[in-house]
């Protein structure tokens, strides 16, 4: 969202935003350049404003544009007291890496090997790590090449069937536990679908796709050769496809007759999905995701899941950047009550426009004179890794 404020040379350094035009002195010197950041020129050049002021300008243009980088969002995040939890990038990565290695493996000898038991141990710490986790977007990761995203998907479904098994069956660490490696290996069948067909940019012909929809016989198989035992585990590896109209695969199961371990899995597969970025299509904001499950939720998943989804998330998940009724504008960092209507907020833009100071956190739920106006953007979707995976 666009928005032009003209703003005084004394108060320049109250706003954010960019310089809307050169500003330039009465002999043509260049003083401020066009889209220059104003914070950026007020600490590299301390003396601007007097230097403005005796050229004669006194008021400057700026495009106070609503936009927030996944950067910032970071630091909001790591500023945030009490410090809100989220995974830790070391741990990301590494389970990263092992997925990568498991499908590595299942290409070259069809089998998971050893990397069945690294991926369990691995799955433990991670239902360790959600469990304590309050804000689970802010725990997964995002994907910023096409490459990775198999094995970044891999991960946040695992986390996200690990977060809703913990919210459905509280104090079932056992289970929670066995959702997160089905998630952590809920595709390992497409090791053996042509990666031409994977990333393939336009529509599938019904060849590709009966290829596409066989990964999930593939994984059934190939978990079962490689030892896993685990009805959950395998249940989301096959049925995660499955739908609850019965217009899923591969075994067109419906309702009830599927496993409660599949209705999980098929929620956090479709959530992460739809907000990947993807060689075929832009990612979906968490809200817009969010909203797209629930309208389908009379045909395709599990309605008490996606409850679970939807109280995980809130209305504003968290990253959702958003104006406030008294015209504020803030990042959403989560919610500490059960109203999906009323999150914490980081305030960044005061209501006249104005930088907010650091910190800013508005509770909505303890604010009942204050509301969200509209939501405008969607920060991100994670901040669980920094480093590219490999």
């Amino acid at each position: 969202m666009r928005v032009l404020k003209d703003v005084d040379v004394d108060e320049l350094h109250l706003f954010r935003g960019r310089v809307v035009e050169d500003v330039v002195s009465s002999t043509g010197s260049l003083l401020l350049p066009k889209g220059s950041e104003i914070q950026s020129v007020l600490e590299s050049v301390p003396g601007i404003t007097k230097t403005l002021k005796r050229w004669g300008v006194y008021k400057v243009m700026l495009d106070d544009s609503f936009n927030i980088s996944e950067e910032d969002f970071n630091k909001i995040i790591e500023n945030i007291e009490p410090k809100i939890r989220v995974l830790e990038a070391a741990l990301a990565q590494n389970t990263i890496t092992q997925v990568d290695e498991v499908y590595r493996r299942i290409s070259e000898n069809g089998s998971l090997g050893e990397g069945a038991y690294m991926l369990a141990r691995q799955a433990a710490l991670l239902t360790e790590e959600v469990t304590r986790a309050p804000q689970i977007l802010l725990c997964l990761g995002r994907v910023r090449d096409s490459d990775e995203y198999t094995f970044v998907h891999s991960l946040n479904v695992g986390l996200l069937c690990g977060y809703l098994a913990g919210r459905l069956k509280p104090g079932d660490r056992e289970f929670a536990a066995s959702m997160t490696y089905g998630g952590l290996l809920h595709d390992l069948g497409k090791a053996k679908v042509p990666q031409q067909v994977l990333n393939k940019p336009g529509k599938l012909t019904e060849k590709e796709y009966e290829m596409m929809k066989a990964h999930s016989i593939y994984g059934d198989e190939i978990a079962r050769s490689s030892g896993i035992s685990d009805v959950r585990v395998l249940s989301v590896i096959r049925n995660h496809h499955e739908r609850w109209g019965g217009h899923g695969y591969p075994d067109g199961l419906q309702k009830n007759s599927i496993p409660l371990f599949a209705r999980i899995a098929a929620v956090a597969d479709v959530f992460d999905a739809l907000t990947a970025k993807r060689v075929y299509k832009n990612p979906l904001s968490s809200r817009e995701a969010v909203s797209m499950i629930l309208e389908s939720s009379e045909n395709d998943f599990d309605k008490g899941v996606v409850r679970e989804l939807l109280l995980s998330v809130g209305l504003y998940p968290a990253g959702t950047l958003v104006e406030l009724s008294d015209f504020s504008v803030g990042v959403v960092v989560g919610a500490r009550n059960t109203d999906l209507f009323r999150p914490q907020v980081s305030v960044t833009i005061d209501g006249k426009g104005r930088r907010a100071p650091e910190g800013t956190i508005v509770d909505l739920g303890l604010q009942q004179d204050l509301f969200v106006r509209r939501a405008l953007d969607d920060v991100g979707k994670g901040v669980a890794y920094s480093e590219k995976a490999g």
